[in-house]
């Protein structure tokens, strides 16, 4: 079972086991985890900081938050390490200070998944507010669905209706994306190459640039913790983990292709959506959906426990 979606065409991507994780289990990860260990950052770690202006997010050279960087470098080894070796595309944005804050593949392209989806969307109502398009409510009902519980049937009919492809070059000259690509094959949209800052940019875009209502409907169809996709795929992991840290909402992206499980959490946290956070994953394909679900928790709550957001659900935040 996966959110990558074809028109026209449903792909297999093996099996998934529901297994909810409780906030003490991902608390003692936090605690005691890969995360938590001791030692330098690995050597050559690169990491990086600019700033978002008018939805555009551009980067430069400059000494980062100690905490949020060191951390965000303990993910990246987290996945070199271990039986299962994973890639990890990480980008934190802190709307306050309009610092962002990349892993060393953040600016790496992995395939998207469902988080495309969050693209095509906000691509449409860009093109609704300029006049060239006008939604149905049917059309509504689809993005709805697209974003909250990840539902394929109403990105076909999204993506077949207003382009498909042009849907996502629109998105990289309207947030100046940098790695994002259309798939290759035009009806593969699960295909679409995006990195974590090019993700990180398509919610400021949103945030900052889209009419008030075109915004509200995004932020309204984003799912949250406890809300489970269209085909049933728990969805409460990374950035709408459970229990839920405050403002969590996002778009989650999951597919098993060519042998690799590509697992994402994309979304905002924080108060007034302070925080846009995303992981990208590309995981070994012999790890199970629930194992790949907990790295992301393990990954997400540690940089939420960085930010000071696990006080809000009662967990203690992180001593570095």
């Amino acid at each position: 079972m996966g959110d990558h979606g074809t028109v026209g065409v449903r792909r297999r991507s093996g099996r998934v086991w529901l297994a909810p994780l409780g906030g003490l289990v991902i608390a003692a990860l936090i605690a005691g985890g890969p995360l938590m260990a001791g030692g330098s950052m690995a050597g050559g770690h690169r990491t990086t900081v600019g700033t978002a202006v008018d939805g555009h997010v551009t980067l430069a050279a400059s000494k980062l938050p100690a905490a949020l960087a060191d951390m965000i470098a303990r993910i990246d080894e987290m996945g070199q390490s271990g039986p299962s070796p994973a890639e990890y595309g990480v980008a934190v944005l802190d709307r306050s200070t309009h610092r962002l804050t990349l892993g060393a593949e953040g600016d790496v392209p992995f395939y998207s998944a469902s988080v495309v989806k969050l693209f095509t969307v906000t691509s449409i109502l860009h093109r609704v507010e300029a006049g060239e398009v006008r939604l149905s409510p049917a059309q509504r009902t689809q993005i709805q669905r697209a974003l909250h519980v990840s539902d394929n049937a109403s990105m076909n009919a999204l993506w077949t209706a207003f382009g498909g492809t042009r849907t996502v070059t629109d998105m990289v000259a309207l947030a100046g994306l940098h790695e994002t690509r259309p798939p290759e094959n035009p009806g593969e949209w699960g295909e679409t190459r995006i990195s974590a800052r090019d993700v990180v940019a398509v919610y400021e875009y949103m945030l900052t640039q889209l009419d008030q209502s075109d915004r509200d409907l995004v932020l309204t169809s984003l799912a949250t913790p406890g809300v489970a996709g269209s085909d049933g795929f728990n969805q409460s992991f990374g950035v709408i983990q459970q229990p839920g840290m405050s403002g969590a909402a996002g778009k989650q992206g999951w597919m098993v292709d060519k042998g690799h499980l590509y697992l994402h959490s994309t979304g905002l946290l924080g108060a007034k959506h302070r925080y846009v956070v995303a992981l990208l994953s590309k995981q070994a394909g012999s790890v199970d959906y629930p194992e790949g679900r907990k790295r992301l928790d393990s990954a997400v709550g540690a940089i939420g426990g960085v930010l000071g957001l696990l006080r809000d659900v009662g967990i203690p935040g992180n001593a570095l």
